[in-house]
């Protein structure tokens, strides 16, 4: 992910790979780890999402 995207995409992306490392739950593959690092990466889009369409309100 880089910076240019913008916020919506962002959390698409991170939802996209957070939703893969969740379905390696059960295989070999699974890497807790990398599991958590997608759902906080996946919260802070969406923090961020928020707070610039807060913004954009105002």
């Amino acid at each position: 992910m880089t910076e240019s995207q913008d916020p919506a995409s962002r959390l698409a992306e991170a939802s996209r790979i957070a939703t893969q490392e969740l379905h390696k739950q059960g295989t070999p593959e699974y890497d807790p780890r990398a599991h958590e690092r997608a759902v906080e990466a996946e919260r802070k889009a969406a923090e961020a999402l928020r707070a610039s369409r807060e913004a954009g309100q105002s």
